[in-house]
């Protein structure tokens, strides 16, 4: 039976969310690696598998389990656990600047306690068992002398016959003078060079909740303009993983801009969020939240800003936090060349909107095909591509909090 107290729970949230990340959906065994590597194991909180302990940790442990048995493990924020260790954290910043003698009496804060590392007991050594008497060695019996054959008298090897005279080969009527014309060195191929896309994507913070510092002033904004029932900091975490996915983050390898989901209060455009690198970390963190430009928070109603309405923005969003596109239009681009000529529409937004919705009923079905080592996966467009056959999208597995890239759509798996 499990056996986590509130201080336990609050302990594996700081130490899951460290080591993981928020919002990072990352295979089980890893999971349990980082509990390891901390001094723990599930049966120190009384479970038998770490599958179970995850089900017990429901209110910041979300399960997603995949075609083949593969589970995936999602550490969610927790604004209760998050309030409990920032007031933690400030009350150590208070204590080391106060009088020890002086204290303040309170409702007891919820603090982080470590779970008891339970040694398992050896298990007894079998008696070693009473090894047996060596049973007496019988005496060879003397064999008759047998008494010797007489060796038959060699045969006299035959004769060999004489060889006969080899014919002479007949002379070619004809005489062949062949020429040697040196070809040209073929050119050897070029080795593939990864993309720039793919070199600033690893430059960038792969995890919002810990790569990067949100100063109170420039949340602030997000408070004023969003809906009051958005976590802005969620917003911002899984905004950040679809710019990354789709390619819209813009700028340099110090200053970036990404969009939200949300529109400006004049509906220009998108809000967008701007990130500054600095060559010194502060807290741990380079990257700081540096500005939000969300139009003049006096024009926002009382509702918050609007987000982009549709009913496919909710698969778009499932579809690039959960797949690596590259682009949009790179990917939308592969999937048209391999099916018969068609408009499919601006910005083949027909295309856009099928690919979604096919992928966000896969995964409710839990029809994604993965491989039994887990390098690749794929699943059914539901298309028939040019030539009569159907076509499906293959994926390679990637670190990082989105775990899967599309590598293109084939035929053949």
């Amino acid at each position: 039976m499990a056996q986590i107290n509130p201080g336990n729970r609050l302990y594996l949230y700081q130490l899951l969310s460290r080591e993981v990340g928020v919002g990072r959906q990352t295979l089980l065994p890893r999971v349990e690696e980082a509990l390891e590597a901390d001094g723990l194991c599930v049966g120190d909180l009384g479970c038998s598998s770490m599958r179970e302990l995850c089900e017990q940790l429901g209110e910041f442990v979300k399960l997603t389990v995949f075609k083949k048995g593969y589970v995936y493990a999602t550490v969610l924020a927790n604004e209760e656990y998050d309030r409990a260790l920032e007031q933690q954290e400030r009350a150590g910043e208070k204590a080391s600047g106060g009088k020890p003698w002086k204290r303040r009496r309170g409702a007891k804060a919820l603090k982080p306690v470590k779970p008891r590392h339970v040694e398992p007991e050896p298990e007894p050594e079998p008696a070693p068992e009473p090894e047996p008497e060596p049973e007496p060695e019988p005496t060879p019996e003397l064999e008759p002398e047998l008494e010797p054959e007489p060796e038959p008298e060699p045969e006299p090897e035959p004769e060999p016959e004489p060889e006969p005279a080899p014919e002479p080969e007949p002379e070619p009527s004809i005489s062949l003078t062949i020429t040697y014309v040196p070809k040209q060195a073929q050119e050897q191929p070029t080795q593939k060079v990864p993309s720039r896309t793919a070199a600033a994507q690893s430059d960038l913070p792969q995890d919002f909740h810990r790569d990067v510092r949100c100063p109170d002033d420039q949340l602030s904004k997000l408070y004023q303009v969003l809906p009051p029932d958005v976590d802005p900091m969620a917003t911002l975490e899984e905004d950040f993983r679809v710019a990354r996915s789709t390619g819209t983050i813009e700028g340099t390898r110090s200053n970036v801009t990404f969009p939200l989901r949300f529109l400006r209060a004049d509906g220009t455009g998108p809000v967008r969020v701007s990130l500054r690198r600095s060559a010194k970390a502060v807290s741990g963190k380079r990257w700081t939240l540096a500005d939000v430009d969300a139009g003049e928070p006096a024009e926002v109603g009382l509702e918050g800003l609007n987000e982009e309405a549709g009913p496919l923005a909710k698969a778009e969003r499932l579809l690039a936090t959960t797949v690596q596109l590259g682009s949009w239009d790179e990917a939308l681009r592969s999937l048209a060349e391999s099916l018969a000529p068609d408009s499919w529409g601006p910005d083949r937004c027909v295309l856009r909107g099928y690919l979604a919705l096919t992928f966000a009923r896969v995964q409710a079905e839990g029809l994604l095909g993965v491989s039994e080592d887990g390098s690749r996966a794929w699943f059914e467009t539901g298309i028939l591509a040019a030539e009569g056959k159907p076509l499906y999208a293959r994926l390679s597995a990637c670190e990082g909090d989105i775990p899967w890239r599309l590598d293109g759509f084939s035929t053949e798996l």
